[in-house]
């Protein structure tokens, strides 16, 4: 893993007609492994959307935030991963283990998706109302579906290469990606190319490069990839920023949740328990327990 003071490079390429982004994930997947308690698979697919989130925070500003949520009929029944403009990702899988009856032989996803929708959910701080848009999951792979919602729904061509790859005991070895996409125009939409080669060349770029994950391992920083795989089209870094997992719950926040339950759910717990009543929250799994007593405070019984 680097030891980078700032994981994720924001860049331009062909003199400012694609953005992009690479990040190096190793750290957070990580510890969103042990947090979550997630075996391979889950933390491949939480992971890999936990660094795609990541990535597009080089779009956001302000108090600007994000919200990745794939809703499914397979074995991975949904995920849901949030991010702000401050490099904090968090998010859940709908189903931790995978209902599985065997493990499959490879990490193609899209058997584990089945049919379903990507929702991408923008909450920009200067909009009374998030703006959503939705695409029909048709691969079955988080980079590409991704892709695709931007290609399709935005109007910006959009590549992703996501990466994540394990110790033989099944612990995160280096995880990390990269995103390019078409700079937009006025009114959102991308930029008119002077021709498609660009866009073909960038495409196979970010497709063929060496794996992301195991670059990262072998000590590769996150700038060296971006030189090695773009120096054809004038790589130019204009931004850093810090991505980790980090969640906003708090005791205090839990508190307020149980306060605002109804006043029977309210008498159900207090009188029943069992205690220390315990919270979980689902972005992080973080525990919250509450005495008997802080509930009669908090109930005001």
């Amino acid at each position: 893993m680097s030891n980078n003071e700032s994981n994720m490079k924001i860049f331009l390429l062909n003199q400012g007609s694609y953005r992009g982004a690479a990040l190096d994930a190793t750290e957070m997947i990580r510890k969103m492994q042990t947090a979550h308690e997630t075996g391979v698979l889950e933390t491949y697919a939480l992971g890999e959307t936990y660094i795609a989130a990541g990535l597009l925070t080089s779009m956001l500003k302000g108090n600007d935030r994000l919200a990745l949520v794939f809703e499914c009929g397979g074995a991975i029944g949904g995920i849901n991963v949030e991010v702000n403009s401050s490099g904090h990702v968090r998010g859940f899988l709908k189903n931790k283990p995978f209902p599985l009856e065997k493990a499959p032989e490879d990490f193609n996803l899209s058997m584990l998706f089945g049919p379903g929708f990507l929702s991408v959910i923008k909450y920009l701080e200067n909009s009374k109302q998030p703006f959503t848009g939705q695409v029909m999951i048709e691969y079955g792979s988080i980079a590409k579906d991704l892709a695709n919602y931007y290609t399709t729904s935005e109007n910006l061509p959009t590549a992703f290469n996501l990466s994540v790859k394990f110790n033989k005991d099944g612990s995160v070895l280096g995880a990390g990606g990269v995103f390019i996409q078409k700079m937009p125009a006025e009114g959102g939409k991308a930029v008119e190319s002077e021709n498609d080669e660009t866009a073909g060349k960038l495409q196979d770029a970010i497709i063929s490069m060496p794996s992301i994950g195991l670059s990262i391992a072998d000590g590769r920083d996150i700038s060296g990839i971006i030189s090695d795989t773009f120096n054809e089209f004038s790589p130019n870094v204009v931004g850093v920023r810090n991505i980790e997992f980090k969640c906003s719950c708090n005791h205090e926040l839990f508190g307020n949740y149980l306060k605002g339950l109804k006043e029977d759910d309210k008498r159900e717990i207090y009188e029943n328990g069992p205690f220390p009543v315990r919270t979980l929250c689902h972005n992080c799994n973080s525990a919250y327990e509450f005495s008997k007593n802080e509930l009669k405070e908090l109930f005001n019984f």
